[in-house]
């Protein structure tokens, strides 16, 4: 019986928002530098998942008219 056990996104959010907390606090950088950082980061992770969120509906539309045609 070997289940692979599937981390909660809740908790790995949270994981991942300690992370970068700590990171960023312990970077030594300004805020002014850090805000500059986590804007480009932020446009960065938008544009990714509004390509992810195109190809998830692209591909859920396929299935659906694939299962139209059985």
């Amino acid at each position: 019986m070997n289940e692979n056990i599937v981390k909660p996104m809740s908790v790995v959010r949270q994981e991942l928002t300690e992370q970068l907390v700590n990171d960023i606090n312990n970077c030594g950088l300004p805020l002014f530098v850090i805000e500059y950082i986590l804007q480009d980061m932020l446009a960065i992770v938008k544009t990714a998942a509004r390509q992810q969120y195109e190809m998830e509906k692209t591909q859920y539309e396929k299935q659906l008219k694939e299962q139209k045609k059985e």
